[in-house]
């Protein structure tokens, strides 16, 4: 649904256009766990543009556990002979007859309410879904594994003025729930590091910053996710602190760019930091830039107990981009460009819904 919008689909044209490597996905069956979500949405539609475009014959198996979801944002690709979705569950052992010669894990939890509601599932996805799919990459003999890691690894920043390059290492508290999701992430790329010594298996590692586009779930609780639904409906913009907190940001196209600079030409056993480096807002910039959009106003709302408990305590979550534009990737939107068009896209897709 989202590929018809204009604006949105001329995002991945820009992405099938990119500079890339192409040529070592061309014929290659590709398996993509979190299929239907934030970024996985755009991954297949950018593939699938680039198959329909220019004939790269990459086949698809998008991975997912809700089949009548994922027929809803793939509705274009089913019967196409290069897409396929399959349902799975990560935490579940792996295997399906398809040979498969490269695989993106992008499935996991990713809002606060989910790590506050389900910390079990937050931790389980990251490590065993993570464990399973390298041992089924192994049984496959694939020949390069990506695995989504976050912003999180880094934890919170030791002094207020530090910039996360990807050798930082700061400070996280375990005994808390919160900690399940970036403790998760860093065993996740310690077990990738693993499999490289142990299994010499080619592994290369994006690190998102925090993350939004149109393609997000609509009851996202993630801080910017809130903000720009709040600006979608057209209501008050709702912020649940004094919004001191600075935070790198990428749109999800261009997050998607980033995965797969990572993929096509990344360094195996190297990180990336995906992340727009220009203008760093706090979330009380960016809610007021939001509300201007509107024509609303900012409001202040105390979070509930079980809100607060997804909430990171970090103050400082800045990254540097540098290494992957080393690879030749560079973001096409900055905050305030990014946040304003998945406005717009998101607006547009659900007053037509609303209409129909």
């Amino acid at each position: 649904m989202y590929i018809k919008h204009k604006i949105y689909a001329e995002d991945i044209n820009s992405i099938a256009n990119e500079n890339l490597s192409w040529e070592k996905l061309a014929g290659k069956n590709l398996l993509l766990t979190g299929a239907s979500g934030l970024i996985g949405t755009v991954l297949v539609d950018a593939l699938m543009k680039k198959n329909r475009a220019d004939n790269l014959n990459v086949k698809i198996f998008a991975a997912g556990r809700n089949q009548k979801f994922a027929n809803e944002r793939f509705e274009d690709y089913l019967g196409d002979k290069n897409f396929e979705f399959i349902k799975l569950n990560v935490n579940e052992p792996i295997n399906f007859d398809s040979p498969v010669d490269f695989i993106i894990h992008a499935a996991s939890n990713t809002h606060p309410y989910q790590y506050a509601t389900d910390p079990v599932g937050t931790m389980t996805t990251n490590l065993l879904g993570t464990y399973n799919l390298l041992e089924f990459g192994l049984a496959k003999n694939i020949e390069r594994f990506v695995f989504t890691s976050s912003v999180e690894v880094y934890g919170k920043a030791l002094n207020s003025e530090d910039i996360f390059d990807e050798k930082y290492c700061g400070y996280i508290d375990c005994n808390t729930t919160r900690a399940g999701y970036p403790e998760s992430k860093r065993a996740g790329e310690a077990l990738c590091q693993a499999y490289i010594s142990q299994h010499k298996m080619d592994i290369v590692i994006p690190r998102l910053s925090r993350l939004y586009g149109a393609t997000m779930r609509l009851d996202d609780s993630k801080a910017m996710s809130e903000f720009i639904m709040n600006g979608v409906r057209g209501e008050d913009i709702v912020l649940k602190s004094q919004g001191v907190p600075r935070f790198s940001y990428c749109c999800a196209t261009d997050a998607v760019r980033g995965i797969l600079y990572c993929l096509l030409e990344g360094k195996c056993g190297e990180a990336y930091n995906v992340a727009d480096s220009s203008e760093i807002l706090s979330l009380r910039e960016i809610a007021e830039y939001i509300s201007g959009l509107s024509g609303k106003k900012v409001v202040f709302e105390i979070p509930s107990e079980m809100q607060a408990k997804g909430f990171s305590k970090s103050v400082n979550g800045i990254m540097t981009n540098a290494k992957l534009r080393e690879l030749g990737w560079t973001p096409k939107d900055d905050t305030r460009s990014g946040v304003k068009k998945t406005i717009e896209i998101l607006k547009s897709i659900l007053n037509k819904e609303s209409a129909s």
